[in-house]
C-alpha cells in the first residue's frame, strides 16, 4: 500500500512556505522606496496515468481519463509593477515616476534601473544614487552647451554633472518696461524722472535714468542717462523722442524707444535697451491721467553673473539649474527606460533591476515619451505593497501550510493503522 499523500502533503508545506516568504519579503518593504511586490503563482505537479480514457464505440460510451496527482510546485514569482503612491518631500534632489519607466544608473562597468529617485551629488560634482555611488544616467544633448546657453555636460559622456558653485554669465539688459502715469496736471517743463539698474555686455550692473518733460499738452520728451556712459534716446520715425497720450490719456504712441548706451569703458559696441511704454490705446503701460505721477521702470531683462545654487527636476526628466543672479538654465535630461516586458527583470538589491533575456533589452529615452512615464520633482514613490491584500494572502498561505500537514497527519495515521493490523 503506497500513500503518495506523505509526499503531496509535503510539495503543498514547501509551496506554501514560499508564499509565506514571499509575503513576508512584501511586507519587510512597505516602506522602501519605489519598492514594487511580488506574488507567487503555484502549479500543479505531474499525474499518473491510471486509465487513459476511451472513444465512444459500439453500443457503449466512452471512458473518462484517470490520473492521479502528486503535488503542487511554485509556478513564478511574479513582479507587480503598479504604481505607487507618490508623496512630495520638499528635496530639490528628490525625484518621482509617474507611470512606466526606470532611472538609468551606471558604475562605470553595469548598468541599473531604479524606481528610487532618492539622488544626492558626490564630491566630485556627479548626481548619483547615494546608497552604491552608482551615478545617474542622462540622454540627448541637454547641457552640452550651445551659443545662447553654456555647457556643463561633457559630449559622449552620460554621467549627469550638477557643478555647484559653478558661475554662468549675465545677460546684457536689452528691454525695459515703463509703468505709471503721467499727472495730466502737469505743467510744461515739468518732468517726471523713473531709473532702474540694467546690465551691460560685461554684466555690470548700470544705472538707467529715464526724465519725462512735458512740452505741449499730452506731449512728454524722453532723455536719458546712465552711469559710467553716455545714453541717447534713438528718435521714433514719427514722433521723434517725444511719447504722446489722447485726450482720453491713453498712450497714443509710440509703443517704445530705443535708448543707445555708449562710452562705456572696456566696451566698444553700443547697447540699445528698448524701453517698453505698453500697447498704444490701452491702460497696459504708461498713461496720462489725473492725479499723482507715478511712472517707473518696473523690470528689464538683463542678469548679472551668478553661481549655480539649486537644482529641481521638471516632468520630462530636465534638470533645471537656478543660478543667483536670477537664471534658469538646462543642466541635463534623465534618462527614462523601458521594457517590453517589466516583469521579466531581475531584482539586483538596493533597489536596483538588471535585463534579461525575458525583459529585452532598456529602451532608453525621454520621459513622457514612448510610453514613459513622466517625472515628478521634490518626490518620492512609495512601496506599492497593499498591507490588507498581504494580509489575506498571508492567512491564505498559513491555512494551506495547516491543511496540507493535516493531509501529512491523516497518512501517517493511516500508515500507523496498517502497521498494528499484524498485532
Amino acid at each position: 500500500m503506497a500513500l503518495s499523500a506523505l509526499f503531496t502533503g509535503s510539495t503543498g508545506l514547501r509551496a506554501n512556505s514560499s508564499t509565506l516568504d514571499t509575503v513576508g519579503n512584501n511586507l519587510a518593504n512597505i516602506n522602501t522606496t519605489g519598492y514594487k511586490g511580488q506574488r507567487l503563482v503555484f502549479k500543479d505537479l505531474v499525474y499518473q496515468t491510471l486509465n487513459p480514457g476511451s472513444a465512444p464505440a459500439g453500443g457503449l460510451g466512452g471512458t473518462n481519463p484517470t490520473q492521479s496527482g502528486f503535488g503542487v510546485g511554485v509556478g513564478s514569482v511574479d513582479n507587480l509593477f503598479q504604481q505607487g503612491a507618490v508623496t512630495p518631500t520638499g528635496r530639490s534632489l528628490d525625484a518621482a515616476l509617474q507611470g512606466t519607466g526606470f532611472f538609468v544608473m551606471s558604475n562605470g562597468q553595469a548598468t541599473a534601473y531604479s524606481r528610487a529617485g532618492s539622488f544626492s551629488v558626490d564630491a566630485a560634482g556627479y548626481l548619483v544614487d547615494p546608497n552604491t555611488g552608482f551615478r545617474v544616467q542622462r540622454t540627448g544633448p541637454t547641457g552640452e552647451g550651445s551659443a545662447t546657453a553654456p555647457g556643463f555636460q561633457v559630449p559622449g559622456v552620460t554621467d549627469i554633472q550638477v557643478p555647484f558653485g559653478a558661475g554662468v554669465a549675465g545677460v546684457s539688459t536689452t528691454t525695459a518696461q515703463v509703468q505709471g502715469n503721467l499727472g495730466a496736471g502737469l505743467l510744461v517743463g515739468q518732468s517726471v524722472t523713473a531709473g532702474i539698474q540694467v546690465y551691460d555686455a560685461q554684466s555690470t550692473p548700470r544705472a538707467l535714468t529715464v526724465t519725462f518733460t512735458k512740452t505741449a499738452p499730452n506731449t512728454f520728451d524722453v532723455t536719458a542717462t546712465v552711469s559710467g556712459g553716455t545714453a541717447t534716446v534713438q528718435p521714433d520715425a514719427t514722433t521723434g523722442t517725444t511719447v504722446t497720450f489722447g485726450s482720453d490719456g491713453l498712450l497714443a504712441g509710440p509703443g517704445s524707444l530705443a535708448v543707445r548706451l555708449s562710452g562705456i569703458p572696456g566696451i566698444t559696441a553700443p547697447q540699445d535697451v528698448t524701453l517698453d511704454f505698453g500697447t498704444v490705446g490701452q491702460a497696459t503701460g504708461l498713461t496720462q491721467f489725473g492725479g499723482a505721477s507715478t511712472a517707473a521702470l518696473t523690470t528689464q531683462d538683463g542678469a548679472g553673473a551668478g553661481v549655480l545654487t539649486a537644482v529641481s527636476f521638471d516632468t520630462s526628466g530636465i534638470v533645471q539649474g537656478q543660478f543667483s543672479n536670477g537664471r534658469t538654465i538646462a543642466l541635463a535630461q534623465l534618462a527614462i527606460a523601458g521594457f517590453n516586458n517589466e516583469s521579466g527583470l531581475l531584482r539586483q538589491g538596493n533597489n536596483y533591476f538588471s535585463a534579461s533575456a525575458s525583459s529585452g533589452q532598456a529602451l532608453v529615452g525621454v520621459a513622457g515619451t514612448g510610453g514613459r512615464g513622466t517625472v515628478q520633482g521634490s518626490a518620492l514613490e512609495g512601496s506599492n505593497v497593499d498591507i490588507a491584500v498581504e494580509f489575506s494572502r498571508l492567512i491564505i498561505a498559513q491555512r494551506g501550510f495547516q491543511v496540507n500537514a493535516r493531509t501529512m497527519t491523516a497518512a501517517n495515521e493511516t500508515l500507523q493503522e496498517l502497521a498494528n493490523v499484524i498485532r
